[in-house]
């Protein structure tokens, strides 16, 4: 993703499936933000079970689609528009700037599923953002899933955020993780987003691996602990997603400047990098991202664009929840040649069972418009075609809007305040 500079940045996507605050040894220390919505209680988490999944032959397979309840309010809703609008509403893209017209022009256009703010978006605090970003969200009906990267440290969009990042979280507590997580949720649902692409859950290699000063630790144990402390922190209105599956820490390249890859055997996968992204799964985290990253051992496709990949945390994990890819232009910046198109990665990250497409490419509105508008109709052609089930688009559509409606019921006093 890139910086408000335009820079490429590493994407910093639970609804309060969370336990009650829990009490915190340096509570006192950390800088406290307004009265955020309650949490939930947490699930009873479970220790990761091995794994005896048996990944296909994905050659030429068709995928076998999840059921969804196309009855339901989301699917009343998925079934009374186009294919061309429910194509729309599987893309999360950034538009350039801080001005509403642009996004409005956009949505009006394009009805997509949500915007991903990134540093050019947000011209000011929490407080002086708020306007803007909540009116971006109220764009649509279900409201509009408003994205941002606030893992804090190294990567975060919004001020003041004064809390430890991941590295420092991963040499003490749990509860501190806890509670800075819940912080830093507060700062996004204070600002009028609702989703934070903020839980880091890969295992740094070591320090000279490009994701460490992102990861909370080197030791898989100590990272899944942390991952499952910071969706306990989670809240009310913004969902939490858990990155980049199948695990950065599987290469210490850069996925803005590479396709990893690496020839590890899945058992030692499952067991190393898997662990953080299984208690994800297992307490149905809203979203998880895959990334641009190659396991050799189970598929020569990136994640992002894998069916073999979604088959295990959808089929053998029983995930419910989004899966979102890294942003897609990334993918093009590889300077690899087989994805240099970036309609052709569209349409098999879709094929491959992904339900929302990030993509921040286009540097200016004009470019933001015109690959939004070339990467639908593609998706459009791939449907009429037969190489893209027109129910493969149903699903991941009706699974989005069904989060939108689950994000779009809660009170947020502040927005009340300033609008009255």
């Amino acid at each position: 993703m890139r910086s408000r500079d335009g820079s490429r940045r590493h994407p910093a996507i639970f609804v309060a499936v969370a336990l009650g605050l829990m009490s915190s040894a340096c509570a006192g220390s950390l800088t406290a933000s307004p009265a955020l919505p309650e949490a939930e209680p947490q699930r009873a988490s479970q220790e990761p079970i091995d794994d005896t999944f048996q990944f296909p032959d994905v050659t030429g397979a068709p995928l076998e689609l999840t059921e969804v309840d196309s009855v339901s309010p989301a699917g009343e809703i998925v079934e009374s528009w186009t294919l061309e609008e429910q194509v729309a509403s599987l893309f999360m893209v950034h538009v350039p700037d801080a001005t509403l017209s642009f996004h409005s022009g956009v949505y009006t256009d394009y009805p997509v599923a949500g915007f991903l703010l990134l540093g050019d978006n947000i011209t000011g605090d929490v407080g002086e953002s708020r306007g803007f970003v909540s009116s971006l969200r109220t764009l649509g009906d279900p409201e509009l899933l408003i994205a941002v990267d606030q893992e804090g440290g190294a990567v975060e969009r919004l001020s003041p955020d004064e809390f430890p990042p991941a590295p420092e979280l991963g040499e003490g507590n749990l509860d501190d993780t806890l509670t800075v997580a819940q912080e830093r949720n507060g700062l996004v649902y204070e600002v009028g987003a609702n989703v934070n692409l903020g839980v880091v859950a890969d295992v740094s290699p070591g320090e000279d691996a490009y994701i460490h000063n992102r990861s909370y630790g080197t030791d898989s144990s100590l990272v899944r602990d942390h991952v499952e402390a910071a969706l306990a922190g989670s809240i009310q209105g913004v969902a939490v997603t858990v990155k980049h599956f199948p695990g950065h820490g599987i290469t210490t390249d850069d996925t803005h400047e590479t396709v990893a890859s690496t020839d590890i055997a899945f058992d030692e996968w499952r067991d190393v990098h898997g662990a953080p992204f299984r208690i994800a799964t297992d307490q149905q985290v809203p979203m998880l991202m895959f990334g641009h990253l190659v396991v050799e051992s189970v598929d020569a496709e990136p994640a992002s664009l894998s069916s073999a990949w979604v088959d295990l945390v959808r089929d053998e994990w029983g995930y419910e929840g989004v899966i979102v890819t890294d942003d897609l232009s990334m993918l093009e910046d590889s300077d690899d040649d087989r994805y240099a198109d970036h309609t052709a990665n569209t349409v098999r990250a879709l094929q491959a069972g992904a339900d929302l497409i990030i993509d921040s490419g286009g540097l200016t509105l004009g470019q933001t418009e015109e690959r939004l508008a070339d990467a639908i109709a593609a998706v459009v052609e791939a449907v009429n075609d037969g190489s893209l089930a027109s129910e493969r688009i149903t699903e991941s559509a009706t699974r989005l809007v069904e989060l939108r409606l689950s994000l779009g019921g809660v009170v947020r006093p502040l927005e009340d305040a300033q609008s009255g």
